[in-house]
């Protein structure tokens, strides 16, 4: 049981016996992780808050205008009823032709319809509700998103799995994945592919993405029932010569029977719209019945679990992308705003003169970066940014930070990171 778990438990027994006694397994085992939202938390009233996954300017969030505008525009009925289960059939269709015209490798015949879900969150707790079991191996990338561990391991009673992604030096590689799956004799492999990487911002190449692929067909080939979940959050933000499709759309040329895709995506970071809380889940699936109960049971756990989506956000969703001129101009502005960001923060981070305060991670990509801090413990160094800079940053683990560069103004970029340097050789 994790730790901040315990120690819930043991204040519920002080205060409240009886109602300790009522919990359930779950309710035993849930926690608020001491991570990324706790950590922005305490940054929230710094100068440079580079700890939050949201893109912003000095005074206020990136959106795009013809999003914020649909708010004075819908009808009472795209805001009040109730939204199916499933969510609303023309926003599906409309996402299904997004996906079609940014994979172009795609083929609708691949997919299921994609299915609108609370953000990706929600559907990772899907994707679990239908294919996870106690004790099964979640595999992971040991730079990986904080909440798949609570979703996996907490919610569904998963064994956590990590492998390395970078080497000593920092530098991408698929190998260790390559290798555990080359061994692999499991029956059943659940992995999560998460690019570009939070919290790192790598998207592999080409090849790379050829060698994980044909990693999985291998597997696939030995008899072993391969879920790969295709975790889209920041697709789109690639700012270098990287596969430019979804993981997806590769695996689902792989037309193997062992091997299910399933794509996360949403309108959350594709669209800067965190709040709407409108995603996505797609199952890489070719046969139409098989297509048909898929949907049916995932539609029986969302009206099991929160019923529907909210209506006015799903409308919103809708609209724009049925009116996608200006809109696409607005994302392409804000596109540039972030590639300018992390064009400076590349630059920057791998001057020789911060050699011995970190050692960067490759990164290409999405809203952040990595570094391996050198003689200080991250969360020292956390604590004493914000107390003595007020500069917000994300202890990662005893080792490593994360920095978001896209909530930092492209002109403040050089002073937060020398400032990070200076505050390393204070500690050091």
């Amino acid at each position: 049981m994790n730790p901040l778990a315990l120690d819930l438990n043991e204040q519920l027994t002080k205060s409240q016996p009886q109602i300790a006694d009522m919990l359930s397994d779950l309710g035993k085992l849930m926690y608020y992780p001491k991570g990324i939202l706790s950590q922005s938390a305490e940054a929230k009233s710094t100068e440079y808050n580079a700890t939050i996954g949201m893109a912003t300017y000095r005074d206020r969030k990136m959106y795009a205008d013809s999003l914020y505008n649909v708010f004075s525009e819908l009808e009472p009925d795209e805001v009040f009823p109730y939204a199916p289960p499933q969510g609303i059939e023309d926003l599906r269709d409309l996402w299904t032709d997004k996906m079609l015209r940014d994979n172009p490798e795609l083929s609708k015949d691949d997919f299921s319809r994609p299915i609108v879900t609370n953000a990706l969150t929600h559907g990772l707790s899907l994707v679990g509700d239908l294919f996870v079991d106690t004790n099964d191996t979640i595999l992971l990338p040991s730079h990986n998103w904080g909440n798949y561990k609570l979703v996996f391991g907490t919610r569904h009673s998963a064994q956590i799995d990590t492998y390395p992604i970078f080497d000593n030096e920092g530098h991408y590689t698929t190998q260790a994945l390559v290798e555990t799956l080359d061994q692999s004799n499991q029956e059943k492999i659940f992995l999560v592919l998460n690019y570009p990487n939070n919290p790192t911002g790598y998207t592999p190449s080409k090849d790379e993405v050829n060698e994980i692929v044909q990693a999985i067909k291998r597997v696939a080939d030995r008899g072993t029932h391969v879920i790969a979940v295709v975790d889209d959050a920041y697709f789109g933000l690639f700012y270098e010569d990287v596969y430019p499709y979804s993981l997806f759309s590769a695996l689902t040329q792989l037309d193997s029977e062992n091997v299910l895709p399933i794509r996360l995506d949403g309108a959350t970071k594709e669209l800067f719209a965190w709040g709407l809380r409108v995603g996505f889940i797609t199952f890489g699936i070719k046969d139409p019945q098989a297509q048909e109960v898929i949907e049916a049971k995932v539609k029986g756990l969302i009206r099991s679990n929160i019923s529907s989506g909210p209506m006015p956000s799903q409308s919103i969703v809708k609209h724009v992308l049925e009116n996608r001129d200006q809109l696409d101009q607005e994302l392409e502005h804000n596109f540039e705003t972030l590639k300018a960001r992390y064009e400076v923060t590349k630059e920057l981070v791998y001057d020789e003169k911060f050699s011995d305060y970190w050692q960067p991670y490759d990164f290409n990509s999405g809203y952040f970066m990595a570094l391996k801090v050198k003689g200080v413990k991250p969360e020292a160094l956390r604590t004493h940014l914000i107390d003595n800079y007020s500069i917000g940053i994300i202890a990662l683990n005893d080792t490593d930070i994360r920095i978001a560069f896209s909530c930092i103004e492209k002109d403040d970029i050089p002073h937060v990171f020398e400032s990070i340097a200076k505050a390393i050789s204070e500690l050091q």
